[in-house]
């Protein structure tokens, strides 16, 4: 919950009450993409969110070896099998949300009749849950076949299929459910539907604040493969100062220009994988390299910008923490000075804010626009910043369940970068060596809120920026 921005007497946000979204709309329209991008954006606001698949609960019950006729909606002898594995997510999801302590949960299921909707509709509101449909629209095939490609031949249902043989069974499993598919027309429910994975939308009797939230992040988002890469900015000729702001040191220099022939190397390297495997050049796609104003950052990305196919860009909401009155302090100089300040911290890295200063949450709610931009960009990102600035932004990325005193304590060293790639199943992620042609200066030892790397225990050194 990195960017929390406050609690109600409930624990939950917004005096919103609990909210269950219900996807609705064919298979391999995006829906769990959608939802697990969305789950991944509620908890860092600080909702308790959770994602139910259906397919899970399904293979749960019955297997992977099950039966087409489980997915013809016209097999009544399937009926009861569906019925059961659909009431038992269900039960979970009230659970959660009545029980549990969630706030918002996702129906990741096809829903596509309206009959069947209203009676689930009608469970979760008899349950003082708030409805919200979201309905997955796609008339491009080309999109379709695209995800089926990349996402649903690596489910566990075909594990034991060749590709081709895995994309032949699950077309003809969206062929059996095509015809019972009923889009949403009642205008007294509170829905959204997305056309073409966000080329147009259509909203309707949205209500509150959180509801307005989910729709404004949907508009948002894409399915589009694109890499985020996330790099320190080089060493500076006075590190310790946030208000010197001072340029890059001749080892700064030094590392700008082995980071940009790192990340150029390996995103060529991509490239060539990417056409070999699928035959799609992807040579011309832009690098868009954000960095903070800091002089050191945009220092260091000025070695970028001489390429083709590469646009650099100033980002003021990018700037590292500010350290307040404890600019160029150490932890021991902040312990023997401000005593009360230091237990505080130990108390509550992320949220403890030192005199004049920013706290790790101050950064994360700064860096929310940011966050939806990144998931609007279709092309490859490559973000240098200060380090406390990476951290909030992996953060938002990392598996759920990242503890928020963690965030201050994760480490990025100059000795590499990480590359992100956002999935319908998650993030995945490696961290990258640079493989300097010159040493680096080993890292010092870490500040309070720094540029330095940080363990879970306090160290001396001076306070980060």
């Amino acid at each position: 919950m990195a960017a929390q921005l406050y609690k109600t007497h409930t624990g939950q946000l917004f005096h919103a009450g609990s909210i269950v979204i219900i996807n609705v709309g064919l298979p391999a329209r995006g829906k769990t993409h959608g939802s697990r991008s969305l789950i991944r954006y509620m908890n860092w606001l600080g909702v308790k969110s959770k994602s139910y698949h259906m397919g899970q609960y399904r293979r749960r019950l019955y297997g992977t070896d099950i039966s087409a006729d489980y997915f013809d909606l016209g097999n009544a002898e399937m009926a009861d099998a569906r019925t059961e594995a659909e009431n038992t997510c269900i039960r979970d999801i009230i659970e959660y949300l009545t029980k549990g302590g969630g706030q918002l949960a996702i129906f990741d299921a096809s829903n596509l009749q309206a009959a069947r909707r209203r009676q689930i509709y009608n469970t979760f509101e008899d349950n003082k849950i708030r409805p919200l449909f979201v309905e997955y629209i796609c008339e491009n095939e080309a999109i379709v076949d695209e995800n089926i490609r990349k996402v649903k031949i690596s489910s566990p249902d075909y594990v034991s299929l060749d590709p081709d043989s895995a994309v032949l069974d699950f077309k003809q499993r969206i062929a059996s459910m095509e015809p019972y598919y009923e889009t949403i027309d009642d205008n007294d429910l509170s829905y959204i539907k997305l056309y073409n994975v966000g080329e147009h939308f259509v909203v309707n009797n949205i209500r509150g604040y959180l509801q307005s939230r989910v729709v404004f992040y949907l508009m948002n988002l894409h399915i589009s493969d694109r890499t985020i890469y996330l790099a320190r900015s080089g060493e500076s000729s006075n590190e310790g100062s946030y208000k010197a702001d001072a340029p890059l040191s001749d080892i700064g220099h030094r590392y700008a220009h082995n980071l940009q022939d790192a990340i150029l190397r390996r995103i060529k390297q991509r490239n060539s994988d990417v056409l070999v495997k699928t035959g799609v050049d992807i040579s011309k796609r832009t690098l868009k390299v954000w960095t903070s104003t800091h002089v050191k950052s945009y220092q260091t990305a000025e070695y970028f910008a001489r390429h083709e196919n590469v646009s650099v860009r100033r980002r003021m909401l990018l700037k590292g923490i500010n350290p307040g009155v404890c600019e160029n302090m150490s932890l021991d100089d902040v312990k023997k000075k401000f005593p009360q300040e230091y237990q505080a911290y130990l108390r509550d890295p992320y949220h403890h804010r030192y005199s004049l200063a920013e706290s790790y949450h101050d950064v994360s709610v700064r860096l929310e626009p940011v966050i939806l931009e990144l998931e609007r960009e279709h092309d490859d990102i490559l973000i240098i910043a200060p380090e406390s600035v990476l951290r909030c932004i992996y953060a938002y990325f990392a598996p759920q369940g990242l503890p928020d005193s963690l965030i201050p304590t994760l480490a990025f060293p100059r000795s590499i970068f990480v590359e992100l790639k956002p999935t319908a199943y998650g993030c995945k992620e490696r961290r990258i060596g640079i493989s300097p042609t010159i040493p680096v200066r080993p890292e010092p030892a870490a500040r309070v809120d720094s540029e330095n790397s940080v363990t879970n225990k306090p160290q001396s050194g001076n306070i980060e920026h």
